[in-house]
């Protein structure tokens, strides 16, 4: 297995891996024309996993100067346990601190099956802030779980 920088090549292999994960969603920023705006600003914290010549797992990552933002996490499931998903958020976590990103953040459905998995690689789960969202861009409930 390898860990190489993200690539548009493997964008519909990308897609494929994200939708087949439970507690991921996808937005219109997902779009091709979305992705590669975001790895023309991010592709430095950006990074595939291939065994084989196949995507089996992948990190998205960015940083806005003063903090980072992990994104799509997935891994494919009968390479769950491996440590490809550890492998990769190290690798971002190295990228983003060597830009000098002091503190990373990442947004998470509350019943997602990853929690456990970040909790065991050093996360925290923050019980004193609350996010909120305002979709400028299509329907006001895009990429949430319930009607507010």
């Amino acid at each position: 297995m390898i860990i190489q920088s993200m690539s548009t090549e493997h964008y519909e292999s990308l897609v494929n891996l994200w939708s087949s994960f439970p507690g991921n969603t996808q937005t219109g920023a997902d779009s091709f024309e979305g992705f590669s705006l975001f790895l023309e600003r991010n592709g430095s914290y950006c990074f595939t996993a291939i065994e084989n010549g196949q995507v089996v797992g992948s990190v998205m990552a960015g940083e806005d100067a003063r903090r980072g933002y992990i994104y799509h996490l997935s891994v494919k499931k009968n390479f769950h346990k491996s440590g490809i998903g550890k492998a990769l958020m190290a690798q971002a976590e190295t990228s983003l601190d060597q830009a000098g990103i002091e503190k990373i953040h990442l947004l998470i459905f509350s019943d997602n099956p990853a929690i456990e998995f970040y909790e065991k690689v050093g996360w925290h789960l923050r019980k004193d802030i609350k996010i909120m969202s305002k979709v400028l861009k299509g329907d006001k409930y895009m990429g949430t779980r319930e009607e507010l």
